[in-house]
């Protein structure tokens, strides 16, 4: 996917993994699965979705995100 070479992309198996689970919920307050979380260089979070959703919404929070950490350099 395209959208996503400007982002560095890291996943965490929470359904599988109790510590991941646990570093997502410290870290963002929520279990929720899915998670998507855009984070700019900063360690601040600009943007976030949860659940399931469609490929047009993914498209939607990824220039969200992108938009978000562009404002804040």
């Amino acid at each position: 996917m395209s959208a996503l070479r400007e982002f560095v992309v890291a996943e965490l198996y929470t359904d599988v993994h109790r510590q991941y689970r646990d570093i997502q919920n410290k870290r963002f307050k929520s279990i929720a699965l899915p998670l998507y979380v855009v984070v700019g260089p900063d360690g601040r979070e600009r943007s976030r979705l949860a659940g399931r959703i469609t490929a047009e919404q993914f498209l939607e929070f990824l220039g969200k995100g992108r938009t978000e950490t562009s404002a804040a350099k």
